[in-house]
């Protein structure tokens, strides 16, 4: 990868050099990593990296690390640890509990400002590369993974699948293509047979759902008379004269001829611009999607998309082992359990949004922002998509940032905020919004410019959401 910053490559070499000088030493790495889609790639990536290097790898996943959390870890007394897809958010934390531990911090989220650096802190930020749509966690791992193979001569070309699908997890495309990093990795898993890259409809279910079906649950964009409606999507294929079967089997949008698609997308971009969608946000249904050649047809690993979503909702259902053993190449009764967990996961997503939508008016315009408090109503491990989702489907008219709150089992608050690229373009820093709050009420928080989040103390919710407001206000009128 040419493109590289020669910082970068550098910093990669130097740290895969440490790890393996420690792993010859008989030292064990123990990986900890995120329990999303992006994290559970990331960790899958660097635990098959040592494990095909011939060492032993320890790996863990956690939903926030969190100062309990490491101090958990630091009980432990571990020798090296790899952290992916967080750790730059807590590097004093980090510091402060593990000071003699050897440590490798692979990230993508922006970094927060320390006095010491540690020595093997990679942070695609820190090289001016953009964390939210230039390389995801599950890239990071990846540079490193193939700087740390090719010096044992060994191949990383299969990972690339795991980049890919971490970074749509991550919706590093949202866009409708990826970009800088991740383009580079997608191409190369290409020129290995891996991936195939394409521009196509990004409906979800390309290879397993219906047609119809696909459309029925389309929400990115929102398809006004479609989404949410069976009968409405089966006579709009109707009309198109696109057949619901073929061969007594449901025709899925792989399955259609290239006229078919064309003439499917036109009629699905005509629809919502009569709706009064912004063209450019109605010809957002069309963009580039990842194929990966090596999974099963007709199988949700077959579509970085899809396969993504099945990680994720392994990490909301709290199952990051299953998660992590997909990832790891497992296709038998773990893969069965996940594959539950994946039709669970939509079905009670669709509940939460239908919660939402019946109960709109607990949607609070405070200005800048729109927040709502969902108790416990929705689960906190899933309040962040459930906030995509309102938002994307624009029932709520002027685009704003919405800020979503849900009770935690820890007796704290969750928060969950999510933007879009317009937003992002008009000067809004959700990572940095949630950081600014959350300091200011004895909390943890951070993320992404168009999405993050935070934990706060429950009773301070108003006391957040005007800091947030207030840092909302700012960004929007020029400051950071």
């Amino acid at each position: 990868m040419d493109a590289l910053p020669k910082k970068l490559k550098h910093d990669l070499e130097e740290a895969a050099e440490f790890l393996l000088h420690r792993l010859n030493e008989g030292v064990v790495v123990r990986v900890i990593t995120h329990h999303d889609a992006d994290g559970l790639s990331a960790g899958a990536i660097v635990h098959t990296a040592v494990v095909r290097a011939g060492f032993p790898c320890e790996t863990r996943c956690v939903k926030q690390l969190e100062s309990r959390i490491i101090a958990e870890i630091a009980s432990e007394k571990p020798e090296l640890l790899i952290l992916t897809d967080f750790g730059s958010g807590q590097v004093d934390l980090l510091q402060q509990h593990l000071p003699d531990a050897g440590m490798i911090i692979l990230d993508h989220h922006q970094p927060r400002e320390v006095e010491d650096e540690p020595e093997y802190h990679i942070n695609s930020h820190s090289y001016g590369i953009d964390g939210s749509r230039e390389v995801s966690g599950s890239g990071m791992a990846y540079l490193f993974a193939r700087t740390f193979l090719k010096k044992l001569e060994h191949s990383s070309a299969d990972l690339t699948a795991l980049a890919a699908v971490g970074a749509v997890g991550d919706l590093q495309e949202n866009s409708g293509t990826f970009r800088g990093i991740n383009r580079e990795i997608i191409r190369e898993g290409e020129r290995e047979g891996v991936l195939r890259l394409e521009k196509d409809l990004r409906l979800f279910g390309r290879q397993t759902r219906p047609l119809y079906k696909a459309i029925e649950y389309t929400t990115e964009p929102f398809i006004p008379g479609l989404s949410g409606s069976e009968s409405a999507s089966l006579q709009f294929l109707s009309e198109l004269e696109i057949p619901v079967k073929r061969d007594d089997s449901f025709v899925m949008l792989a399955d259609l001829t290239q006229e078919e698609r064309q003439r499917l997308t036109t009629a699905l971009i005509l629809k919502m611009i009569e709706h009064r969608i912004p063209p450019h946000i109605a010809e957002g249904i069309v963009g580039e999607v990842v194929t990966l050649l090596k999974e099963e047809k007709r199988t949700p690993l077959r579509d970085a998309k899809e396969f993504a979503t099945l990680l994720n909702a392994c990490g909301k259902h709290e199952h990051y082992g299953i998660g992590l053993a997909v990832c790891l190449g497992e296709r038998g009764e773990l893969y069965r359990r996940a594959l539950g967990m994946l039709r669970k996961h939509r079905e009670y997503l669709n509940s939460c949004y239908d919660w939402v939508t019946k109960n709109i008016e607990k949607i609070r315009d405070e200005g800048a922002v729109y927040a709502f408090h969902a108790g416990e109503e929705i689960d906190e491990n899933v309040i962040g998509t459930v906030a995509g989702m309102v938002l994307n489907s624009r029932i709520l008219g002027e685009v704003k940032p919405i800020i979503a709150f849900a009770s935690a089992e820890d007796g704290e608050v969750k928060v969950s905020a999510r933007g879009n690229r317009e937003l992002v373009e008009r000067g809004v820093n959700l990572g940095k919004a949630m950081l600014y709050a959350s300091e200011r009420v004895a909390g943890e928080g951070g993320g992404h410019d168009v999405a993050a989040g935070a934990k706060i103390p429950r009773g301070r919710e108003e006391e957040f959401l005007k800091h947030v407001e207030e840092k909302i206000r700012e960004q929007l009128s020029g400051g950071v």
